[in-house]
């Protein structure tokens, strides 16, 4: 359906649906899907995509949503160090919005207990996890709910 779509005329747009957003989306669907290889491929096109030369990015919410993506496929695949430092990396990254971030690196940190809560690296997640959480809620405490 999106080939059959006009190029759009201003992709950032939020409203507007391009090739960048379906691969950002798809990444995220497909971890939730558990279909890990598809998963990884958008998330690291997603980063990819988004990436300056100089490190930074056009737009840092996609790539923190992305790592929390490769830090879910990386801690089913049993690689707690890769899953941890995606994890981290998405809190590194300079973002508008915390709110979508608690969110999403909420996924991973449940993966994370289910898996691996009696290792360093895991509580290591939660307690950054925990820390942004915190943050968030004590600006909006409806969020506890």
């Amino acid at each position: 359906m999106l080939g059959n779509l006009s190029i759009p005329d201003h992709p950032d747009h939020h409203f507007v649906f391009d090739h960048a957003k379906w691969v950002f989306y798809a990444a995220t669907c497909y971890t939730w899907l558990a279909d890990d290889d598809r998963a990884e491929e958008h998330a690291r096109e997603t980063i990819q995509m988004h990436t300056r030369p100089d490190g930074t990015s056009n737009a840092p919410m996609r790539v923190a949503d992305a790592h929390i993506d490769l830090g879910i496929v990386h801690a089913r695949r049993g690689d707690l160090d890769v899953a941890v430092a995606e994890g981290l990396a998405a809190f590194d990254i300079d973002r508008r919005s915390l709110t979508d971030l608690v969110n999403r690196a909420g996924d991973l940190n449940r993966v994370l207990r289910q898996r691996y809560r009696r290792e360093a690296l895991a509580e290591e997640f939660h307690e950054r996890f925990v820390t942004a959480r915190g943050a968030l809620t004590s600006r909006r405490p409806e969020l506890l709910d």
